[in-house]
């Protein structure tokens, strides 16, 4: 549990600030509040990270049809730039011969470079309403990602090839086929981070 006069006390700060950014944390569904006790960090449960990733696979599918129809030859340059600097991050990632924690801060950047790929896709798709709910829905796993084992390797591997392919289809101005495969990476990913929670911590049969 924490509460906001210890916080301010450790970092030594005011209220104010910390209170924000509680809120903020809130918001993407990382702590909750708790009257007359603090602020909880929140568990999400599997079901209701199922849910999430259902609505945003169905938001992706529907975004990524309608970008590719509109998408100019600049877009697609675009992409595919954010495309290779993910496969870069990926490679970084998975390198055996960085420490654990240097590859844990790099989560950071690959997670900011997947947003990249996605948030061009959404640009040409120019549907600000979906635009914002998918955003929001992304931003309650932002912090939950982590390097692993060979088995997630494999699968931080697969998130890559499947870049390529929604960046192929996007290209070859395959909208059926770019809807099909967005949509199926979304439901991918979200594999993913489930065998990262159950590594991180073990989630009882």
């Amino acid at each position: 549990m924490l509460r906001q006069e210890q916080l301010s006390e450790r970092y030594r700060v005011s209220r104010t600030p910390v209170r924000e950014a509680l809120r903020r944390l809130a918001a993407t569904g990382l702590v909750s509040f708790v009257p007359n006790r603090g602020v909880r960090v929140r568990t999400i449960s599997r079901e209701e990270l199922r849910e999430a990733f259902l609505v945003r696979a169905e938001l992706e599918a529907l975004v990524t049809e309608l970008a590719t129809t509109k998408m100019t030859r600049a877009d697609v340059e675009r992409l595919a730039e954010a495309d290779a600097r993910f496969d870069e991050l990926t490679g970084e990632l998975l390198d055996r011969k960085r420490s654990t924690e240097e590859r844990t801060l790099l989560t950071g950047d690959w997670v900011r470079a997947n947003y990249r790929f996605h948030d061009v896709i959404y640009e040409a798709a120019a549907v600000p309403y979906v635009e914002s709910v998918a955003k929001s829905a992304r931003r309650t796993f932002l912090s939950r990602w982590r390097p692993g084992g060979p088995e997630i390797d494999d699968l931080y591997e697969q998130n890559a090839r499947q870049h390529h392919a929604i960046l192929d289809a996007i290209a070859a101005r395959s909208a059926l086929g770019a809807r099909a495969l967005a949509h199926e990476h979304v439901l991918h990913s979200c594999r993913l981070l489930e065998v990262i929670l159950d590594h991180v911590v073990p989630h009882p049969a």
